[in-house]
């Protein structure tokens, strides 16, 4: 008979516990969001370039992309404040949980411009389209940011296109820079949707880690928590955590989090491939046989973790 195990929920006293026991300043794969420890990879840096160099020369609409859990938002947001802080003339806006209706969006943007918003559909519409203008006008463009795209109706999609581009004599009164997952990239090829599909100018994607950088993703983390992954890992525990996280920061967070309760709970100082192993089938994320990456990734890994 086949046992599986069920790790409960980690609450706040929980947590502290683990970080005393490990030495954790704070906690090292907490699954929010967090700025400061945000893992700069190559793919990340070409993101961030395209989006800023996109907005610079005053693209219409800009796409980023990418699966549930690679730092799509917290990426954006980073690229909120630094647009917000260093670009003068720019009024940026940010919707982290999109409105369903065209109406609200439009009544978000005239409160952030300082409008009123005791108007009729249609005079807010006008009144948001001359405000746009003149800005445009004047060399402040503003930006729109929404975040989780994938959740917009598509009837509003098409709505949002023209509050962009409402007549070919005035292209990109506003700049509106979509972020949502990998279903959301294959709606814009669809038919009803090409227009708008056909307009974005500027495409990128945050992709999967390479195992160099899973590896060097864990690091940072430990070590932004004053710790380091030799202390708390062993080689062949890194690599089953490299080899089962499909190079996803999301995931990586919830195995080494599920590890460090295991590990706190069994007195384990130091996590090992069976404690991983039992981790990742109570997870459901073990491949079929379990197997270890060949011997030359993991000569790799130990020599990174400094072992012989």
């Amino acid at each position: 008979m086949n046992l599986r195990l069920s790790f409960p929920k980690l609450d706040l006293f929980s947590q502290q516990i683990i970080r005393e026991f490990y030495g954790f300043s704070k906690d090292p794969f907490a699954p929010e969001p967090a700025p400061h420890l945000f893992y700069l990879t190559e793919n990340v840096r070409e993101v961030w370039n395209s989006i800023l160099s996109g907005i610079i020369q005053r693209n219409g609409f800009l796409l980023l992309t990418g699966e549930k859990g690679m730092g799509k938002t917290t990426l954006i947001s980073l690229i909120y404040l630094y647009l917000a802080t260093n670009i003068q003339n720019l009024k940026v806006i940010a919707l982290f949980d999109p409105f369903q209706k065209i109406e609200e969006i439009v009544q978000s943007l005239l409160s952030n411009l300082g409008l009123s918003l005791k108007w009729s559909r249609s005079r807010m519409f006008s009144r948001l389209e001359w405000e746009l203008t003149k800005r445009s006008a004047c060399g402040e463009p503003v930006v729109l940011i929404i975040d989780e795209a994938q959740n917009l109706r598509r009837e509003t999609l098409e709505e949002i296109r023209f509050l962009a581009n409402p007549s070919p004599k005035i292209p990109n009164l506003l700049h509106i820079i979509f972020v949502g997952d990998l279903q959301f990239e294959k709606n814009l090829r669809s038919k009803d949707l090409s227009i708008l599909n056909q307009r974005v100018e500027v495409r990128c994607r945050l992709r999967q880690f390479t195992p160099e950088e899973s590896l060097g993703y864990i690091e940072h983390r430990l070590r932004n928590a004053g710790s380091a992954t030799s202390r708390v890992f062993t080689p062949r525990a890194v690599s089953l955590i490299t080899q089962n996280s499909g190079g996803n920061p999301g995931t990586l967070n919830r195995i080494c989090n599920e590890a460090l309760s295991v590990g706190y709970n069994r007195f384990k100082e130091r996590i090992d491939p069976v404690n991983m192993r039992e981790i990742l089938a109570n997870l459901e994320m073990e491949k079929e046989h379990g197997c270890l990456l060949p011997p030359k990734p993991l000569s790799w890994i130990k020599k990174s973790l400094g072992k012989s």
